[in-house]
Formats: C-alpha cells, sequence, structure tokens
C-alpha cells in the first residue's frame, strides 16, 4: 500500500514508521521545503516532498497528521487535488477558533467520503523506539476499517476499531486539559490517593461529555479513552501534565510564561475552546471550568482539590 503523511511533525513521523514496519510505502508531506530537505537526510526509508498533488497521486491512504490549527488549511489544500485513497485523522484536539473537532472539518470539506480517526495512548518517540502500544481506530465504513487495520496493524502496535468518531476525537482533545490537573495535583505535592481520585472523577465527566455530545460512553473505556487519558495524565513526557506541575509547584510567573513559549502545549488551546463549546451547548464540566479559570482567570489551583472535598456521592 502507498501511504502519505501530511505532517512532518514527530506524530506524523512516528505513524510512517509503524506503517512502514508493516511493509507500507511511505511518503512524507511538509508545507516547508526546508524542513523536507532536513528530513531527506535522515529519514532514508521515506520519500519527501513540499508538493500537494505529488504526495497523494497515487496514495492508498491519506494520513491528516498536522496540528489541530492548521487542518482545516491542509484539508482544502487537499481537496484541490484529492483523486483517491481513505482519508485517516490522526490530528487530535480542538480548533480554537472555531471549537471544531478535526472530523468535523472532514464532514465540512469532504463531506461524501468516508474516513476514520485515530487516537490512543501513543508518545511519537515510543512510537519511534518501537515499543508495544495501542491505538484506536474509528469509522463507520467497513471498508475503511479493514483497510487501516490491515496497513497499520503489527505485533508492536495494536489497533482496535470503533463505531465512535466522536468519543474518540473527544477523548483526544480533553485528556491534555485532565493532565493539566494531575500536574497540578502531584506539583502541589498531594499524595497518590487525592491525584487517582481527580483522575477517577475526571474520567468519569469525560464520560459524561462524551454522551452529551452525542458519542457513546463506553468509548472512556477504549485505547483512545482509559489507555491515553491515563498515559497522558500521569508521565512526565507530557508537556500538559508538566505545564500543571510548574503551576502546582508554585514557580515564578516567568518561569511558567518562559516554559508556555518554547513547548507547544496542546491543552491551552483545547482549554479554552472546550471551554466555550460546552457553555454554548449548556453542558456541564467542573474541571474543564476550574482548569480554565486557573489558567486563565488566575483562580488559586488549591480550589480544585477544594472541589474534590465538596464531591457528593
Amino acid at each position: 500500500m502507498n501511504v502519505t503523511i501530511l505532517g512532518s511533525g514527530a506524530f506524523g513521523l512516528a505513524l510512517g514508521k509503524s506503517f512502514y514496519s508493516s511493509k507500507n510505502k511511505v511518503t512524507i508531506w511538509s508545507k516547508f521545503k526546508s524542513e523536507v530537505n532536513h528530513l531527506k537526510g535522515q529519514y532514508f526509508d521515506f520519500s519527501f516532498t513540499d508538493n500537494m498533488s505529488e504526495a497523494v497521486r497515487n496514495a492508498d491512504i491519506i494520513v491528516i497528521a498536522v496540528p489541530i490549527e492548521f487542518v482545516s488549511e491542509t484539508l482544502q489544500s487537499l481537496k484541490q487535488v484529492y483523486q483517491q485513497g481513505v482519508l485517516l485523522v490522526a490530528s487530535k484536539g480542538i480548533q480554537i477558533t472555531t471549537s471544531l473537532f478535526a472530523y468535523q472539518m472532514v464532514d465540512e470539506i469532504f463531506p461524501d467520503i468516508s474516513y476514520g480517526v485515530l487516537s490512543g495512548g501513543t508518545f511519537a518517540k515510543d512510537m519511534m523506539l518501537g515499543k508495544v502500544m495501542g491505538i484506536t481506530l474509528a469509522t463507520t465504513d467497513l471498508d475503511v476499517a479493514n483497510v487501516v487495520k490491515n496497513s497499520l496493524s503489527h505485533s508492536l502496535l495494536k489497533v482496535e476499531k470503533s463505531l465512535d468518531i466522536i468519543g474518540v476525537s473527544v477523548c483526544g482533545a480533553i485528556k491534555n486539559v485532565m493532565a493539566i490537573g494531575f500536574g497540578i495535583l502531584d506539583g502541589a505535592d498531594y499524595p497518590p490517593s487525592t491525584k487517582f481520585l481527580y483522575l477517577t472523577e475526571a474520567i468519569l465527566e469525560i464520560k459524561q461529555i462524551i454522551l452529551q455530545l452525542g458519542g457513546c460512553e463506553d468509548t472512556i473505556l477504549s485505547y483512545a479513552g482509559i489507555d491515553d487519558i491515563m498515559m497522558t495524565c500521569t508521565s512526565s513526557d507530557s508537556r500538559n501534565y508538566t505545564l500543571g506541575k510548574m503551576i502546582g509547584q508554585n514557580l515564578s510567573q516567568k518561569e511558567i510564561d518562559d516554559y508556555k513559549n518554547q513547548t507547544t502545549i496542546e491543552g491551552l488551546g483545547t482549554c479554552k475552546a472546550l471551554f466555550f463549546l460546552l457553555k454554548k451547548k449548556k453542558i456541564e464540566s467542573h474541571f474543564i471550568q476550574i482548569i480554565y479559570q486557573i489558567l486563565y482567570d488566575k483562580l488559586n489551583y488549591h480550589y480544585l482539590v477544594s472541589y474534590l472535598e465538596n464531591i457528593k456521592k
């Protein structure tokens, strides 16, 4: 199979390696010629190009793996040259300006094409190192499910199928916000009992949000759900967790701002977009509201524990 990855970031390259490990031919596209030239000298097993038409010409699978803010722009460019190939969305998150998930952008720009959404507990560096892990493929099209699973699945990457595009997309975005909260509690030196009470309540809240947005609550138990949520919330490799930990440690605002400026922290924009989306849809989310207020309204992070103390069971 010919697989084209649109996006040359760490996750796009890691997915390319996984497809390559399953005996596929991989092409990586970037809009930046300088980046293409740089990568050509490092990854000899892939083809690289900054020409969209050339990249997708013979593709059987086209993977959208650009940051969420560039998904719409990339899909518009793809539409001009698209002729064939299964579309597979691997861009997690929610667009800040529109509060749209990636699958909603695909529905707008490619209304008549079946596609799949990939999400799960898969740090790019672990995938590149060839560690065993799992990922969820959400699609309502059986042909898409079979083509992608057969092309991507191998002994080190377990691909489970799901029909819940909404739930998988919600999990891929919201876990970054919940990771900030877990990091805050860890940085403030709260014990495991408190941190995992928070994590359990956060998972229950995510389950309800999925349901109210039209997804399936059981998706919380998938690789895209509890697997990715646990990994992102508890790992020091998570930039969202790290930001939260810095806040909980009472580091100076300059140190925190320097980290924000030097690092892409998906949870910052995602928190803002989710806060306004859920408010618009009149969906209650205590944790999204509290973390939003900590990040943007200078609410004292101890309020997160105060909320936990007042949960009624």
